[in-house]
Formats: structure tokens, C-alpha cells, sequence
């Protein structure tokens, strides 16, 4: 069962949305593997691993974190995502 779930939508390129993310995770030392339909990620931060998968449906990517450091807040990793990818 996953720890977070969200969706943030976008507007473009489902294209462009997956290589901002898989350029960002890698560039930050961590593990992505996906394509425009979906995949999983990985990356260790300061303050612990966060993992977990999206899916693309429509205009919204979804996210499902399967682990995180407990005191993260879900709240607090889709704000930074929202900020990152719609940028």
C-alpha cells in the first residue's frame, strides 16, 4: 500500500514531463526507469529514500510514494514536485 498518493496535472508534452523528472532524479543520484505510460523511482536525500511510481492518465501524472522518510510529509513531497515540474 502506498504511503502518499497525489496527481498533479500538467498541460504539454507528456514527453518533455518524463525526461524533466528522469533528468532530475538521475542528476540528484537517483534510479528512474519509466516511459510516457508509467514507471518507478528512487532517490535518497538528507533525510531519507523516497520511492515510488507514476502513471500518466490524461493530463495528470500520478504518483504513488511507497516509502518515505516518516517525518516528510506527502503534503510536502507533492509541493515540491508541483513546484519543480511546473516550472
Amino acid at each position: 500500500m502506498s504511503k502518499c498518493n497525489f496527481s498533479i496535472p500538467f498541460s504539454g508534452s507528456v514527453e518533455q514531463l518524463v525526461a524533466k523528472a528522469k533528468s532530475a532524479i538521475i542528476n540528484a543520484g537517483g534510479q528512474f526507469s519509466g516511459d510516457v505510460a508509467g514507471g518507478e523511482f528512487s532517490l535518497s536525500t538528507f533525510v531519507g529514500a523516497i520511492a515510488g511510481s507514476y502513471d500518466v492518465s490524461q493530463s495528470n501524472l500520478n504518483i504513488n510514494i511507497s516509502d518515505k522518510p516518516m517525518f516528510v510529509s506527502c503534503s510536502m513531497i507533492e509541493q515540491e514536485l508541483k513546484k519543480y515540474l511546473q516550472e
